[in-house]
């Protein structure tokens, strides 16, 4: 993954600020600027890892469909809100468990 690729994509996930920016609108931005889908979920997933991107919360959607007998079903989808990786945000998935 090439550095600009990765600093555009830190770019995009600190537009909103605080609040972080859903996963789907950041692979849907880079998406519109001419990047691949899988290269950029990718990214995403190793900027995580490399944490230089960090999870500041998550928003649910409720996904309305039929089902194959024309039923209405509702399933909900939980898609991650992501940051610029900072030591603040970084801190709140340390949820202090006893070691051993």
């Amino acid at each position: 993954m090439g550095e600009q690729f990765s600093e555009a994509i830190v770019e995009q996930a600190g537009k909103a600020g605080e609040r972080g920016v859903a996963m789907g609108q950041i692979v849907d931005a880079m998406v519109g600027l001419g990047h691949g889908v899988e290269a950029v979920e990718q990214a995403i997933w190793e900027l995580m890892a490399s944490r230089r991107l960090t999870p500041s919360g998550f928003v649910c959607r409720i996904v309305k469909r039929r089902d194959a007998f024309g039923e209405p079903v509702q399933a909900r989808s939980y898609e991650l809100l992501l940051v610029p990786w900072s030591a603040e945000q970084d801190r709140q998935l340390e949820l202090g468990l006893p070691r051993g």
